[in-house]
Parts: structure tokens; C-alpha cells; sequence
């Protein structure tokens, strides 16, 4: 799964991830696509979620993978 970081302040974030990488904020913005493990057990992503400075956006779900070349309609279980 991902997530996406919103700044719910009109002043920037400035937010150092597990990676080492500082993700930058400005007001009002949405991060991109970031990795559960850059979000995950990060103290001071919670701080700011509590803080209300920060929410955080499940952005990717798991999808179901078919087949190379598989259409979802022409792979279903026991119909041909």
C-alpha cells in the first residue's frame, strides 16, 4: 500500500522520512505516491497526525492481478 501526505497548514512541513529523504510541503498541498515503509513506525509522521498538521491518504489498494494479456470479463471462475 501507499500513502499520500496532505500539509492541512498554510505554512510548509518540512518532514524527514525512514528513507533519510526530508519531504517538503508547501501549504495546502498533497505529496505524491510515497512507500508504507517511509510512513510506517516514522515518530514524527504520528506526531504531526496528531498535531492535526498532517493526514495521511491510502493511495494504493491491492489490485487483483490476471493474466498477461487476460481480460477481467474472459477470466472468471467456472464460466467459459
Amino acid at each position: 500500500m501507499s500513502f499520500k501526505i496532505e500539509n492541512l497548514t498554510t505554512r510548509p512541513v518540512l518532514l524527514r522520512l525512514n528513507s533519510g529523504q526530508t519531504l517538503h510541503l508547501a501549504p495546502r498541498t498533497i505529496s505524491a505516491e510515497l512507500f508504507d515503509v517511509e510512513v510506517e513506525n516514522n515518530p514524527k509522521v504520528h506526531k504531526l497526525k496528531d498535531l492535526c498538521v498532517i493526514d495521511l491518504h491510502a493511495s494504493g489498494e491491492k489490485k487483483e492481478r490476471l493474466p498477461a494479456g487476460a481480460e477481467k470479463a474472459k477470466y472468471t471462475k467456472g464460466k467459459k
